[in-house]
């Protein structure tokens, strides 16, 4: 997704190009943040396009839900076939390894795909039963955060599968395109002033949030927990910082990328080394 803003820099014109020409991948994380951008410039009234000629690579983003998640906001080149809008419809839920794009507009649509997380945690993945319910409620605490920190925003939900036994991983990436993570906590004056780089950090303490409610701003100091807890690791993107954070690296890892509006976090999850 960087190397995409760095060629196309989409947010500096009014007719955005997004060409996925070489790329041979396009993970989870990168689908959801992509559609959330595609959706944020189509309703700027800018038109984007979205270039995907290599075949296999059209036949997963359309399998994987993107270009429906997207329809009617860009132009996509080439078009999908009605032969493989048709398939991917009758094909949706049904492959285990994969969790189709899902808009989220309201919480309507998370406990399917919810249930879908929990069953591959749990049947594919050797996780008890709750740890893998764990994983799912933080992904639904950021999910939810879509439509408590944002006014007509949307975002997405997607999940892919990867690799065989043991060396199975899980990646999941859920992103919105509205106010981001540092003007979200700047609506509480004593997080003002603060840079992308440390909103994200300050996000991550519990108890941090636009509210004075110690209740509130929990979402991601538990994915982070359950992260660590499983060994896994959580990348968070908003503005013009990415922090990645690993079990075994606590501290995390800053890096300065272009600047992205909303948030975009993806979590990755190993199969566990124990007996079934």
């Amino acid at each position: 997704m960087q190397q995409l803003l760095e060629q196309s820099r989409p947010l500096d014109v009014e007719a955005p190009i997004f060409d996925l020409s070489g790329y041979q991948f396009v993970a989870p994380s990168a689908i959801a943040s992509l559609a959330a951008l595609v959706l944020k410039l189509a309703r700027e009234r800018r038109r984007p396009r979205v270039l995907c000629p290599d075949r296999s690579v059209h036949g997963y983003l359309c399998r994987a839900g993107f270009f429906a998640g997207i329809e009617g906001a860009a132009e996509i080149q080439p078009p999908v076939s009605e032969y493989d809008r048709l398939h991917s419809r009758i094909r949706e839920g049904s492959n285990p390894l994969v969790l189709e794009l899902t808009r989220l507009e309201s919480g309507a649509a998370l406990p399917n795909r919810l249930n879908q997380i929990v069953s591959v945690l749990r049947k594919r993945f050797r996780y008890l039963k709750h740890d893998a319910f764990d994983v799912a409620t933080a992904i639904s605490e950021i999910c939810q955060n879509t439509f408590d920190h944002n006014h007509d925003a949307c975002g997405f939900l997607t999940m892919q599968v990867y690799g065989r036994g043991a060396k199975r991983f899980l990646q999941v990436g859920v992103a919105d395109y509205g106010d981001g993570i540092t003007a979200s906590l700047a609506r509480n004056a004593k997080y003002r002033g603060l840079s992308d780089f440390e909103a994200i950090k300050r996000a991550t303490e519990l108890g941090s949030s636009e509210h004075d409610d110690p209740t509130r701003g929990t979402g991601l100091y538990h994915l982070l927990a359950i992260a660590y807890r499983q060994q896994g690791s959580v990348q968070i993107w908003s503005g013009s910082a990415k922090i990645r954070y690993r079990f075994d690296k606590r501290q995390g890892w800053g890096f300065a990328v272009p600047s992205l509006p909303g948030v975009h976090i993806s979590l990755s999850l190993h199969a566990r080394q124990t007996p079934p």
